[in-house]
């Protein structure tokens, strides 16, 4: 909340600090970035206060904007997509919007058409063409690690602790709709430490998480994710709920923890040195699963991915894969509720390319007799 109304001859810096005070911390983070950036562009124009952001300034950056978007379709390295151009803009525009509200600007320069004109092409945001897993990717994916965990067991057995683990992830993933961020540690959000096994509940197939709007929900945990959570927390035999369902087995991140529980790094395995210890290792971040993710998309052989490209299955492409299969089997009702989606809006707006293929269907229909 701001400390007082200095009126627009408030510095930029100042007002940002005002601005994400009380926000989450990525999504202070992430304004604090895109806005800060922002703000050294004006730096550089001789704009230092909120007086002295006039619609001309926010023309220019817009067109700024618009340039690198051309850097980026002629491969340049300070090229960024038209997406992410709309995106910058919205974020200062509602850094803007925010100090309207408070009267230290009369009104928003963002919001002028003669600003926003200089944006390149709004993208058409076409929900198709974001990621979705397939039936067939999930399916790929799932077999294979189910497949190198059965191995590992076989040869290794209980030391089999990552394909053991990353099968159980990767059904997570796949059947639950869980966000990534909601199982997983981020390290930029001190709340999310990624779930225990006090969170999960097998019996009654439900996994307890923190969720977007920073509320504690149930969401349902399916018997094909189940089983794969029982085998490992089997395997893991956890001491007590608090221990991670995901733990990390990054040795940098492993010998931290024991260097922060008071112990000299050890010259053996730090793994086995956390068990010896009784030391709670950490939980799996959501970059760790990334990375995994981008691993095991090129070993799995999945359909449909150029992974000679990048392309990789994503963590919230799992997501919206789940729901679309919801959406098509059971209808968007059942989509919402998994989702947890608290408007009914955003899940058919995802999905608003199932309704209309199949609108093209019976409409097809329709017309056929003419």
């Amino acid at each position: 909340m701001p400390t007082g109304n200095s009126g627009g001859t408030r510095p930029l810096p100042d007002a940002l600090d005002e601005f994400v005070d009380g926000k989450s911390p990525n999504y202070a983070a992430n304004l604090e970035r895109v806005v800060g950036k922002w703000i050294d562009w004006c730096r550089d124009r001789d704009v230092h206060t909120l007086d002295d952001v006039e619609v001309q300034t926010m023309a220019r950056y817009a067109d700024h904007l618009t340039r690198r978007v051309r850097a980026g379709q002629a491969d340049g390295d300070d090229g960024i997509a038209a997406s992410s151009a709309w995106t910058y803009y919205s974020q200062i525009s509602a850094f803007l919007s925010w100090a309207t509200k408070w009267e230290y600007i009369p009104e928003n320069p963002a919001d002028k058409g003669r600003a926003k004109d200089q944006l390149p092409p709004r993208p058409s945001g076409n929900e198709a063409e974001r990621q979705f897993w397939q039936p067939e990717q999930r399916q790929a994916l799932l077999t294979y690690l189910d497949e190198r965990a059965r191995e590992a067991v076989d040869s290794e057995g209980l030391d089999a602790v990552d394909p053991v683990r990353d099968r159980a992830l990767g059904a997570v993933l796949a059947y639950t709709g869980v966000r990534g961020a909601e199982i997983l540690a981020d390290r930029h959000d001190p709340r999310r430490t990624g779930i225990t096994w006090g969170d999960v509940d097998l019996a009654a197939g439900t996994i307890t998480v923190l969720g977007k709007n920073q509320e504690i929900e149930p969401t349902p945990l399916p018997e094909q994710a189940s089983r794969p959570l029982g085998r490992l927390k089997r395997l893991l035999s956890p001491p007590d709920d608090d221990w991670p369902v995901f733990p990390s087995r990054h040795t940098p991140t492993l010998y931290e923890t024991i260097e922060a529980a008071g112990y000299d790094r050890p010259a053996d395995d730090p793994w086995t040195f956390l068990l010896d210890n009784g030391i709670e290792p950490p939980s799996l971040t959501t970059s760790g699963a990334r990375s995994l993710l981008k691993r095991w998309s090129t070993e799995a052989d999945i359909p449909g991915l150029d992974v000679a490209d990048g392309e990789y299955l994503t963590l919230h492409g799992a997501r919206r894969g789940v729901g679309e299969k919801l959406y098509r089997e059971r209808g968007a009702a059942a989509a919402q509720r998994t989702l947890r989606h608290a408007d009914p809006s955003t899940t058919s707006q995802m999905y608003s390319h199932i309704e209309a293929s199949e609108l093209a269907e019976d409409n097809t229909d329709v017309f056929d007799g003419e």
